[in-house]
Formats: structure tokens, C-alpha cells, sequence
């Protein structure tokens, strides 16, 4: 139980440090047991190699020929084994050279894309950034190895322009202080007294019209007239029928001198138009004029046949 406890407290962080700093400390001496354990184990493969030469060296001085035959078949074996090593190690140096190859085209990749992204970065610098606010970041910048990316360093107080201030409290949005007095004057009066920016307020400038007022077709002077006429609000008739309501009958005429007229057939003689207008009589006035030949309103032609 104490060697469990002992474990458990070893694992747990010691009061003053940081979580992230004890993290890379860890990492950092992982990485250096992995590193530890790749050599140990290179070495052991070089020794084991020198081993196996070692005792074959030893056999060869050991070994003893009765004839020639027995020499050419150990040889035989001994060339065959080499053989097998040499295929082994042509075919370990091309999967390396693979591997070499794989990598070499990630590399080429990666740096084509960091390339092409260095270059957008860099031409929205030199676009939208000024010159001085370049410099400052170029000077503050430097590369933090145990994180592996690029900090800027924080602004001391020194007399150069660089001074690292905090927006008051009373300047929300602001580029400066501003009291309570000067925003309610700021916003009551045009004086730019109290004004931070936008002092002065310019009107828009307009562009030039580009386009004209509707003018219809022209017109010829015949229809001008023809459609004048035609719009033009006749005048109301007004009849006057009052001598129609007399209860006896209408004195006779007079007759007229007889005057000679020249014949005209009757084909020619023009018919009365019928009188079309408001009527001041009554009932009376519609019974005695109901029985002359020219009715006194239009009559309905109704739908006109297709």
C-alpha cells in the first residue's frame, strides 16, 4: 500500500507549478527516453554483428579441409550465405530509399503550401498594413522553440513610441476619454469642440446624371386634334318645355306668305336630328310628346352582331 501511495503522489502536481509547464516538461523527457532506447538498441545491432563476424572468423581459422571437395562445398555455403545477406541488404537500402523518396515529396508538398500561404500573408502586409506597424511586429517577434511557433514579445514601458496602455473605462469605443458632459454636447451640437473624430461632415458627392426624362413619340397635328376632340367633355342641352303643360289647345300658326321654293326631292330633304338633353316638364310633357315621330332620347341598339 505505501509503494501504491508513493506512485499516486509522485503522478500528482507539486503546489507552484503550472500544468502546461509540468506537460512539456514531461513530453520533453519522453522524448529523451525515446531517443535513449533507439541507441541502445543501434548499438546492441552493431554488436550482435560483430558477434556473428567474430565466430565466423573463429570457424574459418577452426575448420579443417580432408580435400578439396569438402573445401569447395564450405565455400559454396559461405557464398551463399553472403549472397543472402547482400539481397537482404539491396533490399533494405531500397526500402529506404522509398521511404527517402515519400518523404522528400510530403517535404516538397509541405513547403509548396507554406510557400504559397507566406506569400498571401506577405501581400496582405504589404497592402493593408502600414509600414511602421511592420517594423514594430518584425522587432517584437521571435520563435519559441518549446512550443515551436512564433510569439511576440509584450511591451515594456519604455520612453520609445511603444507603450502598452489600457482603454480607460470611461472611453468604451473611444479613442480617448470622454466625460459624460462632452458625449451629451457631442451629440446636442455640431460644435466639434468636444469632437474626437469626425469633425468635419461633408456632404456626399453626387455623381452626374447619366440619365433623362421621359419624352413620349411625336405626334402628327391632325391626330393631336382628332384625339383633343375626342377627349373633350360635350356641354349639357338644356330644353326649355314649358309651353307643352298649357291645358287648350295651340293657337294655329299664322300662315306664312307663300314664298316660292325651288323643288327638292325628297330624298334630299334632311331629317331632323334627334335632341338629346334634360327635360324640365313632368308626366304631362312625356304624354304629349310620346306620339311624335322623332323620339327625344336615343334608343339601345343593344350587342352589336359579330
Amino acid at each position: 500500500m505505501n509503494l501504491v501511495k508513493e506512485a499516486m503522489e509522485s503522478k500528482l502536481l507539486v503546489g507552484g507549478k503550472n500544468i502546461v509547464d509540468h506537460t512539456n516538461e514531461q513530453q520533453k523527457i519522453l522524448e529523451q527516453k525515446r531517443q535513449e532506447i533507439a541507441e541502445q538498441k543501434r548499438r546492441e545491432r552493431v554488436m550482435q554483428q560483430q558477434v556473428e563476424s567474430w565466430d565466423e572468423e573463429t570457424l574459418e581459422l577452426k575448420e579443417t579441409h580432408s580435400s578439396l571437395q569438402q573445401e569447395v562445398d564450405i565455400k559454396t555455403k559461405k557464398l551463399k550465405k553472403l549472397f543472402a545477406k547482400l539481397q537482404a541488404v539491396k533490399a533494405e537500402i531500397h526500402d529506404v530509399q522509398e521511404d527517402h523518396i515519400k518523404k522528400r515529396q510530403d517535404l516538397e508538398q509541405t513547403q509548396n503550401e507554406l510557400t504559397r500561404e507566406l506569400k498571401l500573408k506577405q501581400l496582405i502586409i504589404e497592402n493593408f498594413i502600414p509600414l511602421e506597424e511592420k517594423s514594430k511586429a518584425g522587432s517584437r517577434a521571435f520563435f519559441d522553440e518549446e512550443d515551436d511557433c512564433w510569439r511576440l514579445k509584450p511591451i515594456a514601458r519604455v520612453k520609445e513610441t511603444q507603450q502598452m496602455m489600457r482603454r480607460p473605462v470611461s472611453a468604451v469605443g473611444y479613442r480617448r476619454p470622454l466625460s459624460q458632459h462632452a458625449r451629451t454636447a457631442m451629440m446636442l451640437r455640431p460644435d466639434p469642440r468636444y469632437r474626437a473624430d469626425n469633425i468635419l461632415q461633408l456632404q456626399q458627392d453626387l455623381p452626374s446624371r447619366s440619365t433623362r426624362e421621359y419624352q413620349g413619340p411625336a405626334m402628327a397635328a391632325n391626330m393631336a386634334a382628332v384625339l383633343e376632340g375626342a377627349l373633350r367633355d360635350e356641354d349639357d342641352i338644356e330644353v326649355d318645355a314649358s309651353g307643352l303643360h298649357t291645358a287648350g289647345p295651340a293657337p294655329s300658326p299664322t300662315p306664312a306668305p307663300s314664298v316660292p321654293t325651288p323643288s327638292v326631292s325628297s330624298s334630299r330633304i334632311p331629317k331632323p336630328r334627334p335632341r338629346t338633353g334634360k327635360m324640365s316638364g313632368g308626366p304631362t310633357a312625356s304624354q304629349s310628346l310620346s306620339g311624335s315621330a322623332a323620339p327625344l332620347y336615343p334608343q339601345c341598339r343593344g350587342l352589336v352582331p359579330k
